[in-house]
């Protein structure tokens, strides 16, 4: 079997994550290619038999490239097998609540696949004390507080991704 994990990041999260998600896969014995969806112009996905895609969310949101990535294979993905993914600071809370799953991966599965993902994975994302960009440094204001509140050390950075639950994930996608 050959894989493709195409990932959009914006601060590194969701990239950790596929690069994880591919080692797991050559673990396995299968033959993975890893993509970053910036700057993907053209990608042939015939030779692959599983995709994985995924991104990194701010604001509610995928990455363009990502989304553009599933938009401009559309047709293509209907014949294969398809998981999705995401790195979401919120994720853990997400997950409790039936909206979470809906918002990340549901209505991005239903919009831009013809056929429903073989799975999809709401991980974790990272408190990072030093935030890039203006929108970031405000969120992370609020972040912060509530962490403080809880008795975290916010001069460090706080990793919320559950590598085994991400590990474990993976290797179910090959039962698929």
């Amino acid at each position: 079997m050959k894989a493709l994990v195409v990932y959009g990041t914006r601060y590194g999260t969701a990239a950790e994550i596929a690069e994880e998600i591919t080692k797991v896969l050559k673990d396995e014995h299968l033959d993975v290619d890893l993509v970053n969806a910036k700057g993907l112009k053209n990608c042939d996905i015939s030779p692959y038999d599983l995709l994985v895609v995924g991104s990194g969310i701010k604001m509610n949101k995928w990455t363009k490239e990502s989304m553009n990535f599933l938009k401009k294979n559309r047709d293509m993905l209907s014949n294969k097998k398809v998981a999705l993914f995401v790195s979401c600071g919120a994720a853990n809370e997400e997950k409790t609540i039936p909206e979470g799953q809906a918002k990340y991966l549901d209505k991005i599965a239903k919009e831009n696949l013809t056929n429903p993902p073989i799975a999809t994975g709401l991980f974790g994302g990272v408190y990072d004390p030093n935030p890039k960009g203006l929108m970031s440094k405000f969120v992370n204001r609020f972040i912060k507080k509530e962490m403080e509140k809880q008795g975290k050390d916010t001069s460090k950075r706080i990793d919320y991704r559950d590598w085994d639950e991400i590990r474990a994930w993976t290797k179910n996608l090959l039962t698929k």
